[in-house]
C-alpha cells in the first residue's frame, strides 16, 4: 500500500490534481458532493487523471467529484488526505486558522492595552497604528511589544544617564535586547518618537540622539556637542583649549568624555545662542569667524554630550540660554525639551517669527517640504503648532539663516 501512495505523489502528471485537491480541502466545508476542477491541465493530465478514476478519457476540462476520488483512492488502499499531505503539505482549514489567528491576536491586543503605560495617549495612539497595520507579528508579537512598553515605563531617566546595555539587562535581562537591530530595541525607538510627535529615526545618530533625551546613553564618544565661540572659563586644559579653538573661528565639536572630565562654565550673564542644525554653526563661522559668539548647536534630539554641556553652562544661572529650531512636528519636541529642561529663553520661535518666515517664502516662491508628523503643542507659545499645522510646511533655520545671523552678529 505505500507503494501504491508514492507512485500517486511522485507522478508528475498528477501533481496539477493533488494541489487542486489541497486547495479545496484547505478552503474549508468540501463534502462528497464537491467537485473540484484542474485548471489548465494538459492532455497527458487529464488522461493520467481518467485511469485514476476509471473512466472513459474526455476533451473537455478535468473536473473530478471527492466522492469519485475517494472510491478510487480507496481501491489504491489510501485516502485523498494522505495523498494531497504527501504530494503538497498539511490540510490546513484556513477559516478555522484564520479565526484562530484572529482570536490569538484579539487576546494579544486586550493584553498589550493593559499594560499602564498603554494607556498614555501617544503611546496609544503609536499602538493603534500597529494594530491597524496588522504588523503584531512583523514587529515581533506581543512578547516584544510589551517588552517595549516595559522599557518605556521607566523612560525617561530621572537621575544620572544610564547605559543602554545596563538598562536592557535590568529591565529585560538581556544587555543587548535593545540595540539598534533588535525587535525591542526598534519598538522602543518608535514609542519614544511617538511620544515626541516625531517621526521614528532612520539613521543611528538620530537614534542615538532619541535615546539620549530619555537619559540612556550609548557610548561616551558619540554624537559630540557642536560649539563656535564658546569661550569656558578655564578648569583644565580641555576648557583652555576650547578658548583656543574660539579664538581660531573654527567650529569644536566637544565629547560627552570631554565635558565630563572638566566644568564647562562662562562667566556670569554670557549669552549663549542654541541652534538646532549644523548649518547655522557652519554659517556663523564663515561670516563671523573668531568674532562669533557662543554657539552650541544640538544637532537634532539632543545626544548626551550636548545636555551635559548645556547643564554645566546654566549651573548657577552663568549663562543664558537662548534657543532656536525649525518649526515643525520635530523641532517643536526639541524646542520644549531643551526650553523646559535647560530653562532657555526661545530665540525667534514665536507665531510672529513663523508667520514672517511663511510669507517671505510664499513671497519668494519658495515651497518647503511637507510638515510630517503630529506638531506637539509649544510650552512657552500657546498657538504656534496650530499655526504651523494650519500652514502644513516644515520651515526650518536654512529658510531664516540670514535673521538668525543678524541677531549672532549684534
Amino acid at each position: 500500500m505505500a507503494g501504491e501512495l508514492t507512485a500517486l505523489v511522485v507522478d508528475p502528471l498528477l501533481a496539477p490534481l493533488w494541489r487542486a485537491v489541497h486547495d479545496r480541502l484547505c478552503r474549508g466545508g468540501a463534502t462528497e458532493r464537491s467537485v473540484v476542477t484542474v485548471h489548465g491541465a494538459s492532455a497527458d493530465t487529464r488522461r493520467a487523471v481518467d485511469r485514476l478514476l476509471g473512466r472513459v478519457s474526455s476533451n473537455g476540462r478535468v473536473s473530478v467529484r471527492l466522492a469519485e476520488l475517494d472510491a478510487a483512492l480507496c481501491r489504491a488502499g489510501t485516502d485523498k488526505t494522505a495523498v494531497v499531505t504527501a504530494a503538497v503539505g498539511p490540510v490546513i482549514d484556513r477559516a478555522e486558522h484564520r479565526a484562530a489567528a484572529v482570536a490569538a491576536a484579539g487576546s494579544a491586543w486586550a493584553e498589550i492595552r493593559s499594560h499602564p503605560t498603554a494607556h498614555e495617549a501617544p503611546v496609544a495612539a503609536w499602538l493603534d497604528g500597529v494594530q491597524a497595520g496588522g504588523r503584531l507579528d512583523r514587529v515581533g508579537g506581543a512578547e516584544k511589544v510589551l517588552a517595549a512598553l516595559d522599557v518605556l515605563a521607566v523612560l525617561p531617566v530621572a537621575d544620572e544617564p544610564v547605559g543602554r546595555p545596563v538598562l536592557a539587562a535590568t529591565v529585560l535581562g538581556k544587555e543587548h535586547a535593545l540595540d539598534d537591530g533588535k525587535p525591542v530595541g526598534r519598538l522602543v525607538v518608535a514609542g519614544l518618537a511617538a511620544r515626541l510627535g516625531m517621526p521614528v529615526p532612520t539613521t543611528a545618530a538620530d537614534r542615538a540622539a532619541l535615546w539620549a533625551s530619555a537619559g540612556v546613553a550609548l557610548d561616551a564618544v558619540s554624537t559630540p556637542a557642536l560649539t563656535l565661540g564658546l569661550r569656558p572659563t578655564a578648569h583644565g586644559p580641555l576648557t583652555e583649549a576650547a578658548g583656543c579653538w574660539a579664538d581660531g573661528g573654527v567650529p569644536l565639536p566637544i565629547p560627552a568624555a570631554a565635558i565630563a572630565a572638566e566644568r564647562w562654565s562662562v562667566p556670569e550673564g554670557t549669552e549663549v545662542f542654541v541652534c538646532e542644525n549644523p548649518s547655522v554653526v557652519e554659517a556663523a563661522a564663515a561670516k563671523f569667524g573668531a568674532a562669533a559668539p557662543p554657539l552650541v548647536c544640538v544637532s537634532g534630539m539632543p545626544g548626551r554630550a550636548v545636555s551635559a554641556l548645556l547643564v554645566s553652562l546654566a549651573d548657577e544661572d552663568r549663562a543664558r540660554l537662548r534657543y532656536h529650531g525649525d518649526f515643525g512636528a520635530g523641532g517643536i519636541a526639541i524646542a520644549n525639551l531643551i526650553i523646559g529642561r535647560h530653562c532657555a529663553a526661545p530665540w525667534r520661535m514665536g507665531t510672529v517669527d513663523h508667520r514672517r518666515a511663511v510669507e517671505r517664502l510664499a513671497a519668494l516662491g519658495r515651497q518647503p517640504n511637507r510638515l510630517r508628523g503630529r506638531v506637539p503643542p509649544a510650552s512657552w507659545e500657546p498657538g504656534l503648532s496650530e499655526a504651523i499645522t494650519a500652514y502644513g510646511w516644515e520651515v526650518t533655520e536654512e529658510h531664516v539663516l540670514d535673521e538668525l545671523l543678524a541677531d549672532l552678529g549684534t
